[in-house]
C-alpha cells in the first residue's frame, strides 16, 4: 500500500533576494549553459541586463533584482505573450516598471529581429545574461566587447539537468552557490516525491497551451513534462504522426477519436477555445471529458518561455487529480505560495488569480460556465 503524501511540504521563508555580494576573484573562464567558453572579470559584473525569453526569469530565480540596470520593454510594459502569468514578473513588477531604460523590445518579434544594439549600449552593462542563440550571443560580444552568458532549457523544464545547469552557471558567475543549492534541493525533493507514484491508466490531454502566442483546445504537447512527472498517460503521445517533444496541433476528429478521460486547459489559450465553443459547441459533443465535467484548469505553462515554478505547481495538481489516494494536496493556495516563495521570494497565488489567464486557479471546471 502506498503511503499518503500530504502537501504542504515544510515551508521555509527565503532570505535569498537580499544582502548578496559578488566575490572579487578577477578574470575567469567559465563554460556557460550553451557550452560556450566565456571570459569574465568578476570584479566587473555589477551592471546586468537579460535578453531573450527566459533570461530575466532564470536570473531572478538565483539573483533576484541584484545589479539589474535595465529590462526589456516586455518586462516594463507587458504585451503579447507578456500579458499571461509570469510569477517572476508579478514578484518584481514594481522594480521592473521603475527602470528608466530598456535594453530592447523583447517578445517574439524581437527574438526574430535580433538584439537592439543601440538600446544595449545605452544601458552600459558589463555583462549580459541571454537566452538568444549562441551565434547571436557571440555576435553581441564581438560588437560590444561585453561578455554574454548564454542559457539553455532542457525539454523536461524544471526537472531537467540542462535547465539546472543553466541555473548553476548563473550561480557560479554571480557567486550564488548556496542559493542554487537550496533551489536544486527543493526541486530534487519534489521529484523524489513524485517518483513514488505509479502511472495512471487513464488518458490525459492538455489543450490551449501557449508557445509564442495563444492557441485553442487543439494546441497540445507531446511528452508534456507535467504529465510525465505526475505519472499520467499523455493521450497524444500514442499518435505516431506527431513530432516528439514539441508543441503540436491536432484536429477535432483526432481528439474525438482519442476521447481522453480527462482534459486540462491551459489558461493562456482558453479564450480562443471558449469563443469557438460558444460559437458552435456541436463539434465538441464527442468529448466525454467536457460532457462529464472531467475538465480542469491549469495556470499558463508558457509565458515568455516556460514558467518553471508553474510547471511544478501544475505537476503537483495533476498528480493530486490522478492519484487522490496516494497524493493528497491539502491546500492549493498554500502549495502554490510555497513554490513561488522558493523560486521568487514572494507568495503570489492571490496575485496570479487576478490575471484573466488564471481561469480561477487550479480547479475542476464546467466549460459551459466559463
Amino acid at each position: 500500500m502506498k503511503k499518503m503524501i500530504n502537501l504542504l511540504l515544510p515551508l521555509t521563508v527565503l532570505t535569498m533576494l537580499s544582502g548578496c555580494s559578488t566575490t572579487k576573484k578577477g578574470n575567469e573562464e567559465i563554460v556557460d549553459g550553451q557550452n560556450r567558453t566565456v571570459s569574465i572579470d568578476k570584479n566587473n559584473i555589477d551592471r546586468v541586463i537579460c535578453l531573450g525569453a527566459g533570461a530575466l526569469r532564470y536570473y531572478s530565480y538565483i539573483c533576484g533584482n541584484e545589479n539589474i540596470v535595465a529590462v526589456e520593454e516586455i518586462e516594463k510594459n507587458p504585451f503579447g505573450v507578456g500579458t499571461a502569468i509570469r510569477p517572476y514578473h508579478l514578484a518584481n513588477e514594481d522594480f521592473y516598471k521603475s527602470m528608466e531604460k530598456t535594453c530592447g523590445k523583447g517578445g517574439p518579434q524581437a527574438q526574430k529581429s535580433g538584439p537592439d544594439y543601440e538600446a544595449i549600449l545605452s544601458c552600459n552593462p558589463n555583462i549580459v545574461v541571454s537566452f538568444l542563440s549562441s551565434s547571436v550571443n557571440d555576435e553581441i560580444t564581438a560588437r560590444t566587447n561585453i561578455p554574454v552568458i548564454g542559457l539553455t532549457q532542457g525539454k523536461d523544464g524544471v526537472f531537467d539537468e540542462v535547465t539546472l545547469n543553466s541555473l548553476k552557471v548563473i550561480a557560479d558567475v554571480f557567486n550564488k552557490t548556496s542559493r542554487f543549492n537550496e533551489l536544486k534541493s527543493y526541486i530534487e525533493s519534489s521529484k523524489n516525491i513524485l517518483n513514488e507514484l505509479e502511472e495512471s491508466e487513464e488518458k490525459y490531454y492538455i489543450g490551449c497551451i501557449g508557445n509564442w502566442g495563444s492557441t485553442n483546445l487543439f494546441g497540445s504537447y507531446t511528452n508534456f513534462p507535467v504529465f510525465k512527472y505526475a505519472k499520467v498517460k499523455n493521450a497524444v503521445d500514442d499518435l505516431s504522426d506527431l513530432v516528439s517533444d514539441k508543441q503540436v496541433e491536432i484536429d477535432i476528429e483526432k481528439l474525438t477519436s482519442i476521447n481522453p478521460d480527462k482534459i486540462f486547459i491551459d489558461g493562456s489559450g482558453y479564450k480562443s477555445f471558449i469563443e469557438d465553443y460558444k460559437a458552435d459547441n456541436s463539434k465538441y459533443l464527442g468529448l466525454s471529458a467536457l460532457k462529464n465535467k472531467q475538465t480542469y484548469a491549469l495556470l499558463p505553462y508558457n509565458a515568455y518561455y516556460t514558467n518553471l515554478e508553474i510547471q511544478l505547481m501544475s505537476t503537483y495538481y495533476v498528480a493530486s487529480v490522478a492519484h487522490p489516494n496516494e497524493f493528497a494536496l491539502t491546500n492549493i493556495k498554500d502549495m502554490c505560495n510555497e513554490i513561488s516563495m522558493k523560486f521568487n521570494g514572494a507568495a503570489i497565488y492571490d496575485k496570479m488569480l487576478e490575471n484573466d489567464t488564471s481561469l480561477g486557479g487550479y480547479r475542476q471546471i464546467d466549460i459551459d460556465q466559463l
